[in-house]
């Protein structure tokens, strides 16, 4: 017979944890944005990206202020689903696209699924997290890989702008 003490992490310190990701998915989201850019050939300010930099560090201080209230689990799904849905309304505003809007929810939803999957594991979290970003930097290198650095995007597709059909992906 034995007795074993299980140590449940607080709120504090899923967050603390999750701002470690924070560097990371910040470039993650902010690589996306680029990518939407390159190969839909409209251009995004600086400022647009700016904003939405400071839509992702909100998130942490929904995150933290929910979890206060309600714990990590539903403080992550309310700030996260918050901060998913606005960063894909903006591409929608910003690339005047529903479906660049669509798109961007489903790399979003993925990308913020993936921050809490990591925040969850704790043995393999570095191998999963590895693995994510190389898929991540993979997937950016195929989709812009016909840009133009010196020039125009190249269509991926035929003449005008390019377009990212699903047989493509």
């Amino acid at each position: 017979m034995g007795v074993s003490m299980v140590e449940v992490a607080d709120p504090y310190q899923s967050v603390t944890r999750a701002l470690k990701y924070a560097p990371l998915f910040l470039g993650i989201v902010f690589l996306s944005y680029f990518v939407f850019e390159a190969t839909t050939g409209k251009r995004v300010h600086v400022a647009q990206y700016v904003l939405v930099g400071v839509a992702q560090l909100i998130f942490y201080l929904l995150l933290l202020s929910f979890a206060e209230h309600i714990g990590f689990s539903g403080g992550f799904a309310l700030g996260g689903g918050a901060t998913v849905l606005l960063l894909a309304a903006n591409a929608g505003w910003i690339f005047a696209s529903r479906m660049q809007a669509a798109r961007a929810f489903a790399v979003f939803g993925a990308l913020y699924s993936m921050i809490y999957l990591l925040l969850k594991l704790e043995d393999n979290a570095l191998m999963v997290g590895a693995l994510g970003s190389f898929a991540t930097v993979a997937a950016a290198m195929y989709f812009i890989r016909s840009m133009d650095w010196f020039g125009k995007v190249k269509s991926l597709g035929g003449a005008g702008m390019p377009t990212l059909r699903v047989g493509e992906l």
